[in-house]
């Protein structure tokens, strides 16, 4: 399994066990996720992007999810290129509100085919289609990308993501967004400085029970990016075969405390081993070999965090609600060798 694939499961896993164990929110507080593989300032990476919330809130209507000032965007994709992959859990509100997981593809459209969608009329740069099935209906969800280099957006963005979601009414089972998660590889280059990044993303739901809208219920969710991670890894030889791979986990330069460091050989499916790192942001995971063996550790975290770290955007009714901070690294690969 490669890095990047392996780097995307495991951020899966962390935003599940965020959606299912995150405190009870009061009524519709959708949280942002934006988690970036990589974290070198001047360098492509590939982001993360999530969208979470209670299966008590109201349906989702429409996303707006806004990059920061900073990021470079590429957006010349050829039409049908695979940018990435998307899964969700979707609420099934006809089937007696089962919860099923769905997976697909991230692929490149032709924005000239859209000009007209009631989502976002007008001509984008580019387009993506989110492709799933659902209760063996096969769904398509759109979204509408544009650079941002002008007018008031500019001040706290440098791209724009439009999606709408179909509610419960006129779905298939009545199908209702959960969580969603999609990847896109080759669009976001990071900002060449190490500054902490924040995404922000507005949530508009539907009206109970209605197929309409509730723009008065719109709301803010923000989503922190660490500007500088560090993650790395040494092997000292010990007798009888042991070795220990030790390392240490900054962030902006300060030891990160709780976070799960996962082992990995090339190549192999399952983990090698596995630590929390302690309050020096240091770990250690002793092996015991029998031959040469290389390795490489990697890292994925997502919390909820107290209070939005910025100031909530202008003209957003109900304001921000939420906020997650979340990052992602791998160290390079390190050669073990038994000691007898």
């Amino acid at each position: 399994m490669r890095r990047s694939t392996r780097l995307a499961v495991a951020a899966c896993a962390a935003v599940v066990g965020l959606a299912f164990a995150g405190p009870a929110l009061s009524a519709y507080s959708p949280r942002l996720i934006a988690t970036s593989f990589s974290n070198a300032p001047g360098k492509p990476t590939t982001m993360l992007l999530g969208h979470l919330q209670e299966a008590s809130d109201d349906p989702t209507a429409k996303d707006t999810i806004y990059a920061p000032p900073g990021y470079v965007v590429n957006l010349t994709q050829p039409v049908g290129t695979k940018i990435g992959e998307v899964s969700a859990t979707l609420i099934l509100r006809d089937a007696g509100n089962a919860q099923v997981d769905v997976t697909g593809e991230v692929l490149a459209d032709n924005p000239a085919l859209h000009p007209s969608d009631p989502c976002s009329p007008g001509l984008h740069q580019a387009v993506w289609k989110l492709n799933i099935t659902v209760a063996g209906t096969p769904l398509t969800v759109y979204v509408y990308v544009d650079s941002v280099t002008a007018g008031p957006e500019a001040a706290f963005a440098s791209a724009k993501i439009q999606l709408c979601l179909a509610g419960p009414i006129g779905t298939p089972a009545g199908a209702q967004l959960l969580f969603a998660l999609f990847d896109v590889n080759g669009v976001f280059t990071n900002p060449s400085n190490t500054a902490d990044r924040i995404w922000r993303a507005t949530f508009t739901p539907y009206t109970p029970g209605t197929p309409n809208p509730n723009p008065v219920g719109t709301t803010e969710g923000q989503a922190l990016v660490p500007g500088r991670v560090s993650l790395t890894l040494t092997v000292k030889r010990l007798k009888h075969r042991v070795v220990l791979l030790q390392g240490r986990l900054l962030v902006d330069g300060s030891p990160f405390r709780g976070a799960l460091v996962e082992l990995f050989t090339p190549g192999k499916t399952a983990r090698a081993g596995k630590a929390t790192t302690n309050r020096s942001g240091r770990f250690s995971i002793r092996k015991k070999i029998k031959k040469k063996t290389r390795y490489y550790a990697q890292v994925v975290f997502v919390a909820d965090l107290t209070g939005c770290p910025a100031a909530p955007l202008p003209g957003v009714p109900q304001g921000c609600k939420t906020a997650t901070v979340s990052f992602a690294a791998a160290t390079r690969t390190v050669l073990a060798r038994p000691r007898r």
